[in-house]
């Protein structure tokens, strides 16, 4: 095929430092390639899309604008089979073009792809937040504050869809949008985040989708989001608490929801999060050993009379129940993260810590499920290695004090470590 044979010419010549075409050139090879990306021939729509990094290091800032308008019209006005070339296209350009066109790119990508996000069609509404948010990981930074704030009210729009689809990449934009939000954006944000959980109109999906979105912005925002934390984590909290009335309290997804947002907050807020230690710790620890749907052997011998009573229903319920539904095995993989967040970002509470976490993870050696147990593992290993660190540090201010040379007669142990071989036994 000539057109796939010449195009893999000029994907060679692209490549080359020493090809450099006059402007006329570059002209005609960007109209080219656009009208190659419209090919009959998939191969030779791949093709097109190869040439894209390295035309857009060569051409000058006015043909990549053109490339960017016409790709972004193919994306949001053109047919299905346009439409999927030309997302990835425009993918590739925003990955590939230079940083010194971040500012004016997203200036124009910004509010065509805010466009098509309100659009009612789902295909381009997905295609568009697929790559905005590419945008806004690499220029976001670059966006001014209205249009930051305009990006903003499209996406936070999209977090009450019926779609999972539409709900998932609108947190994934809205995360990438919130690490270069403005203090008062983020927080005029978080706020309305807050708002709508408090109320109680508020069913599952959205509630588990608004802590989804606070996890989100935690892991990208980092530290900014702690300014906010007396807000949040009173409404994560009451979703999840032991105990509590909430209707969260009994949905093993919206339990891993929130959890997966206490590691995130754990992690990256640790000084903030310090006043919700302890409703966090008892939290994590509990649901570790959830598990309704199993009773282990010790549960099993308390009552052995009660057991041969029901045996004849639990049998019959079990024909109804099968372990593909059981998904308390990702409350307990969550519940195991948030113990390792908090190991290594608050060695300070270690010594209080280990006598808490460290008899729970070793009877949770037992666990049935092997992604979980393999959890359970690394959270014990991650305990072990605080411990040692905390030993070695210990022994060291011993030496120090003592005035030990070459580290004889330093034999000082942590009291995490402790706590630690007081458990071990057990």
């Amino acid at each position: 095929d000539y057109r796939y044979m010449a195009t893999s010419d000029l994907l060679s010549e692209l490549q080359k430092e020493s090809f450099k075409p006059d402007t006329d050139g570059e002209k005609k090879i960007c109209k080219a390639i656009l009208k190659l990306l419209n090919d009959q021939s998939s191969d030779v729509q791949g093709l097109a899309v190869k040439c894209l990094p390295p035309l857009v290091r060569k051409v000058h800032d006015a043909q990549v604008d053109a490339i960017i308008t016409e790709l972004c019209k193919f994306v949001l006005e053109g047919k299905e089979e346009q439409r999927d070339i030309c997302a990835i296209a425009l993918k590739t350009v925003v990955v590939e073009m230079p940083s010194s066109m971040g500012g004016a790119a997203a200036r124009q990508l910004v509010p065509r792809l805010v466009s098509g996000v309100l659009k009612d069609k789902l295909e381009v509404k997905l295609e568009s937040m697929d790559i905005l948010n590419d945008v806004l990981r690499r220029f976001g930074s670059l966006l001014k504050p209205e249009l930051s704030a305009q990006c903003n009210d499209a996406l936070f729009a999209q977090l009450a869809s019926t779609r999972a689809a539409t709900r998932k990449r609108a947190i994934s934009c809205i995360a990438a949008l919130s690490a270069a939000l403005s203090d008062k954006l983020l927080s005029q944000l978080v706020g309305s985040i807050v708002e709508r959980m408090k109320m109680p109109a508020v069913d599952l999906d959205l509630g588990r989708t608004y802590i989804q979105t606070l996890s989100a912005i935690s892991r990208s925002g980092g530290y900014r989001l702690g300014r906010q934390l007396e807000l949040v984590m009173p409404l994560v909290l009451q979703q999840c608490e032991p105990g509590s009335s909430a209707p969260g309290a009994s949905d093993p997804e919206m339990i891993e929801s929130c959890l997966q947002a206490f590691e995130s907050f754990v992690s990256r807020c640790p000084a903030e999060v310090g006043a919700y230690e302890e409703p966090i710790a008892k939290a994590s620890l509990h649901y570790l050993r959830f598990d309704p749907n199993y009773a282990d052997d010790d549960e099993m011998e308390e009552d052995d009379n009660d057991e041969e009573e029901e045996e004849m229903e639990d049998d019959e319920d079990d024909e109804n129940y099968s372990d593909d539904d059981d998904v308390s095995w990702k409350v307990r993989r969550a519940a195991a993260k948030v113990l390792s967040a908090a190991l290594v970002s608050r060695p300070d509470k270690l010594a209080a810590m280990v006598p808490r976490v460290a008899p729970t993870l070793i009877s949770r050696f037992r666990e049935r499920e092997e992604n979980v147990k393999m959890d359970v593992f690394a959270t014990f290993n991650v305990l072990l290695e605080q411990v040692g660190i905390a030993n070695r540090a210990a022994s060291e201010a011993a030496a120090a004090d003592a005035m030990v040379v070459d580290g004889e007669g330093g034999g000082a142990v942590s009291p995490a470590a402790t706590a630690l071989l007081a458990e071990l036994p057990r």
